[in-house]
């Protein structure tokens, strides 16, 4: 099956879809090349085979500064994972929310994650 690709802009609650691409590679140079609207956001990059299955982070250079993540390229991330990440945010369990803060992951805070809710499919439980 194949697959198109969307950039994700997650400086926007929720996060808006822009532009359509054919491979990562194409979707990836868009955002290299600054995207109208766009140049200051947080971007990333969705493989969607409907329905989202993998997101992508950026090379660390097409970031915002407030970013901790530090990657030469894309680095990408199952949705299944992303879904079980943001349970783990929410969980209730100490044991849960340690681990998950023990996991150091700069690409996916909980508040640029939180804002794929849509996308990814999952419920912001509290605050």
């Amino acid at each position: 099956m194949s697959s198109t690709y969307r950039l994700l802009c997650v400086s926007h609650d929720p996060a808006l879809i822009e532009g359509e691409y054919a491979s990562s590679t194409e979707a990836e140079e868009a955002l290299v090349g600054g995207l109208e609207g766009h140049q200051q956001c947080d971007m990333l990059i969705g493989r969607f085979s409907y329905p989202l299955v993998e997101v992508g982070c950026p090379a660390s250079r097409h970031q915002p500064a407030t970013l901790r993540c530090c990657h030469g390229g894309t680095e990408w991330a199952d949705a299944d994972w992303l879904r079980l990440l943001a349970a783990g945010y929410q969980s209730s369990d100490p044991g849960v929310t340690a681990t998950v803060a023990r996991l150091r992951l700069p690409c996916w805070p909980w508040d640029r994650l939180r804002r794929l809710r849509e996308e990814l499919g999952f419920v912001v439980t509290g605050g």
